[in-house]
């Protein structure tokens, strides 16, 4: 199986963006993949203590200490000047390949989502996979849920995320959501046929969870995994104003969550 090739980490220094580099750090170690912590500043050089190049510098200086403290040794910093949510959308669409680890919090705020805040525009827009961390990894036991409703972006998303999971050395489970227990066997037995999943040792937990709204099951089973994990179908455009699951789920799901781009599905 295939693997991010670089963790991009975006922090500012707030305890928010703490967890993301303490996330993105321990996933990029797992991995074997090199780390560039990205650090915007707006400020003026000329205006004592605003956010200028040498707070940036003292930031990605300190957070390239954490993450070299956790086993990467390939670790680089960069300050970028401008508006966060536009910096960093502009690197994620320069290597959408990679994987954006960054805080998450303000998808949960409403007054951030009204505002505009860095992780709900790289919710909406961001070509790369974009992991929003609210929590740490637990080194052992740790659990992964991959959620599907067995469409053909859904599949994508679990074979990104199982990728991740094996590396982490989590258990996967592919979760999906029925009306009742016999769709649900339905669904997660078509869905897993077409997945193909062919891993040595490897046998996804099914967790098949009971409602008749979607959104709202997957984000009180939310908190039973350590990532969860689905494709930002319907993310973007009208489609989201008229009550995407992939949306609700974004904004709703306090724990990490790894949103895969699907979109070129």
């Amino acid at each position: 199986m295939g693997s991010y090739p670089r963790v991009l980490i975006g922090t500012d220094g707030s305890v928010d963006s703490a967890i993301a580099v303490d996330v993105g750090s321990t996933i990029a170690a797992r991995l074997g993949v090199p780390v560039s912590i990205l650090t915007v500043w707006t400020g003026d050089d000329n205006v004592p203590g605003s956010r200028d190049y040498e707070w940036a510098k003292s930031v990605t200086d300190n957070a390239e200490e954490l993450v070299t403290g956790r086993g990467v040794s390939d670790v680089t910093g960069e300050q970028l000047s401008g508006k966060p949510e536009e910096e960093l959308l502009r690197v994620a669409t320069e290597q959408p390949e990679t994987l954006l680890v960054v805080g998450g919090r303000g998808l949960t705020k409403a007054s951030s989502r009204v505002s505009g805040s860095v992780s709900n525009r790289l919710s909406h827009h961001s070509p790369a996979d974009v992991l929003f961390a609210q929590g740490p990894l637990r080194e052992s036991g740790a659990r992964v849920g991959l959620t599907t409703d067995g469409s053909v972006t859904s599949r994508l998303a679990v074979r990104r995320g199982l990728e991740l999971a094996l590396a982490l050395g989590a258990t996967p489970h592919v979760v999906t959501v029925a009306k009742d227990q016999g769709e649900g066997e339905r669904l997660m037995g078509a869905s897993l046929g077409e997945l193909g999943i062919d891993v040595p040792d490897v046998t996804p937990e099914r967790d098949i969870l009971i409602g008749v709204l979607p959104a709202k099951a997957l984000i009180d089973a939310a908190s039973n995994y350590d990532i969860m994990v689905i494709g930002n179908r319907s993310m973007s455009g009208p489609s989201r104003l008229l009550g995407s699951i992939a949306n609700k789920v974004t904004h709703g799901v306090e724990g990490n969550l790894l949103l895969v781009n699907t979109s070129s599905e």
